[in-house]
């Protein structure tokens, strides 16, 4: 997953301890009725973004060179249809001729051969690129003009994309609608994350970060099942589509966060849907009782800009800026592109795609168990170094040309790459926030995001545009090197929260540190 609010997964670390307003929240049920339906809710809101990620997966997906003939000349198949091109000499071939039991844009527009190298990763990546933008643009606007309307917003205009991408009428058209539903979908995943975090109490928001998550394996599976049974790709785009109508009644269900409306200044708007919560949980609101902490929302004036190259501005910077940026973009081009890859495997497409995701829900599990009961850093690399050995274990059984033979031994190899792969997508977030100090964490863990972006963007083209050996060893190479090199980061379990840059570099611990802080401490929102 996503999968990327990158900002606000932060809620799940130790640099978000206890408020006045966790407090005041804790007085009327910071974890009972009301935000069990929000989180069912908001659950269900961001299972639809698997499924518009992952489209293409079936929407787009490529012919094999066996199911392939030339109507003028039968006897013309397979490699020798793309060999000089022969399937765009319309006086020889005729028309392309397809068996495979399903269509797709590939299908329809004849994308075969090197096009289909060149033209079907496009499909995924131009996802990749607005997500990039998005996940920004809408941090913004979720911020400054609040969760809800970010949600509601940004579910309502990739409703009204995919449903007219779903009447294409030629490639282009296809892709330039595969970028707002990309754009639109960083804007979902960080107002949900937001809502679903901001409503309970800091012991909660971890759980929070595994539902978000796990929504991607739950969505991939009912992904998959629907192509097995929708095999015509407009069909599918609009099946998958319409049930999303749905989400319209969200205007009247879910509410604002009533902690943003607070740190707004919105105190009366605040107040209605504390009252509310109050009334659902079984509790009582006191009247008054958020005004009294209202002067707690003002933000201290910084003394200092912080910019982009403060990133690179100590050796200790410079070293865990490298590392974060190459980790995350390993992090994210494979898990990404082992999602993809499912479908070039051996056995069944539709089987090899659902179990890709399943395997995704006891990962987001056991590695959000592992943070807290382990440390950081050593599950972080072990998921690397595991996830890169089964990849490269695949390669001599492609090599040797025994992947059907043995498709079940691939396959739980690539099943057990995913697994740590997608624990380890899960751990980088919390670790990264950790080593940044305050002044520049959001710096540091959105250039981190980027990289990840840019790794997104570059699966597709492993996955569909190299031969079928490449993928497990870029990938399993790629994951190795990012387990060597989190080698070299320090531990951030129990240490003090870093605040401020310090030339004075100890132990990796290279800033002032407010002692009094500790997780426990309530502190203004």
């Amino acid at each position: 997953m996503d999968d990327e609010a990158d900002k606000q997964k932060l809620s799940s670390s130790r640099i978000h301890s206890s408020t006045e307003f966790d407090g005041l929240l804790k007085k009327i049920g910071d974890f009972s009725k009301f935000q069990y339906i929000q989180w069912l809710l908001l659950f269900l809101a961001v299972i639809p973004q698997a499924w518009y990620t992952y489209a293409p997966a079936f929407a787009a997906r490529k012919v094999d060179e066996t199911q392939m003939l030339c109507s003028n000349t039968i006897n013309v198949t397979g490699k020798a249809i793309c060999k000089d091109r022969i399937w765009q000499d319309v006086d020889y071939c005729g028309k392309v001729k397809y068996s495979p039991e399903y269509t797709s844009v590939a299908t329809d527009w004849n994308l075969i051969c090197a096009d289909a190298k060149k033209y079907i990763p496009l499909t995924k990546t131009i996802f990749y690129a607005g997500k990039l933008v998005g996940a920004y643009l809408f941090g913004w606007i979720s911020d400054r003009y609040g969760r809800r309307v970010t949600l509601l917003s940004t579910m309502f205009i990739q409703f009204v994309a995919s449903l007219i991408q779903s009447f294409s009428v030629n490639f282009t058209m296809y892709v330039i609608l595969r970028v707002p539903l990309g754009v639109c979908s960083g804007g979902t995943l960080i107002a949900a994350f937001a809502l679903m975090a901001e409503m309970v109490g800091p012991n909660r928001r971890n759980v929070a970060n595994i539902l978000v998550q796990s929504s991607y394996g739950v969505g991939i599976p009912l992904l998959a099942l629907l192509g097995y049974l929708v095999r015509g790709w407009m069909s599918f785009n609009l099946a998958m589509t319409i049930p999303n109508v749905v989400f319209v009644l969200y205007f009247c269900f879910v509410p604002e966060s009533p902690r943003w409306l607070a740190a707004r200044g919105r105190i009366k708007e605040a107040e209605v849907i504390l009252r509310k919560i109050a009334k659902i949980n079984g509790h009582e609101y006191e009247e008054g009782d958020l005004e009294q902490i209202q002067g707690l929302y003002k933000k201290e004036e910084a003394t200092k800009t912080y910019h982009f190259w403060h990133l690179f501005s100590t050796k200790y910077l410079t070293k865990t800026t490298i590392i974060e940026g190459w980790s995350w973009l390993v992090v994210s081009g494979v898990y990404y592109g082992l999602s993809f890859n499912s479908g070039n495997l051996s056995g069944d497409y539709y089987v090899n795609y659902a179990a890709s995701g399943l395997v995704e829900i006891p990962a987001y599990i056991i590695a959000g168990i592992l943070v807290d009961k382990v440390n950081r850093r050593i599950p972080l690399i072990g998921y690397f170094i595991l996830g890169a050995v089964s990849l490269l274990c695949i390669v001599p059984i492609q090599a040797t040309g025994k992947q059907d033979e043995l498709s079940a031994v691939v396959m739980v190899l690539a099943l057990i790459g995913k697994f740590t792969i997608s624990a380890a997508y899960y751990q980088v977030y919390i670790h990264a926030a950790e080593l940044y100090p305050t002044v520049i964490r959001s710096a540091g863990v959105g250039f981190a995001s980027l990289c990840g972006r840019i790794g997104g963007m570059a699966a597709p083209y492993v996955v569909d545009s190299t031969p079928p050996i490449f993928p497990a060893i870029i990938f399993g190479i790629a994951s190795m090197t990012a387990g060597v090199v989190t080698f070299f980061l320090p531990e951030t379990k129990g240490k003090p929260l870093p605040d401020y840059i310090n030339e004075g570099e100890s132990q990796g611990i290279i800033l002032k540190v407010d002692e009094k802080e500790d997780k426990d401490q309530t502190t203004p929102l």
